[in-house]
């Protein structure tokens, strides 16, 4: 249980999220506005608590705020979490064009046309699904095959 806690289960999703914003205030995205960062599990966790680290802006002398960080340095996918509402939050935060469709294979791999019906039933419109299904990946590789 310890394990799964700490991997899977919750602790991944909050350490991985906390090096994004390790990066924000450390001046990185100032220094280099064109880096880009993808985090899976719809942004690990930071995306929840966005009005939340939107107050870091008072006290943090960067020169954007947050909620600019995550629209222009931040894409993220679903990565098998198939939840409509954090679809919605996602969107809100960072933008449909930052949007990238995922699964979780192999960890958690899901039969029986899961990811499929998520699409279809996403709420996005043709266009915007097929930006979140393939589009907003070929434009920020250049159509790179998705190796990670």
């Amino acid at each position: 249980m310890d394990a799964a806690f700490s991997c899977f289960g919750l602790g991944w999703h909050y350490d991985a999220g906390i090096q994004f914003l390790r990066l924000v205030p450390a001046g990185y995205f100032d220094l280099f506005p064109d880096l880009q960062v993808t985090l899976k599990h719809w942004g690990e966790l930071i995306l929840f608590y966005a009005e939340r680290i939107a107050n870091m802006d008072r006290v943090s002398g960067l020169n954007s705020s947050m909620a600019t960080y995550f629209r222009r340095n931040l894409y993220v996918t679903a990565r098998g979490m198939f939840m409509p509402h954090y679809l919605e939050q996602a969107a809100r935060v960072v933008g449909r064009v930052r949007l990238l469709f995922s699964i979780d294979y192999p960890y958690q791999h899901r039969s029986g046309g899961d990811a499929r019906r998520f699409l279809e039933n996403s709420g996005l419109d043709q266009a915007d699904r097929q930006e979140f299904a393939n589009g907003n990946w070929e434009r920020l590789t250049g159509n790179l095959p998705y190796t990670f």
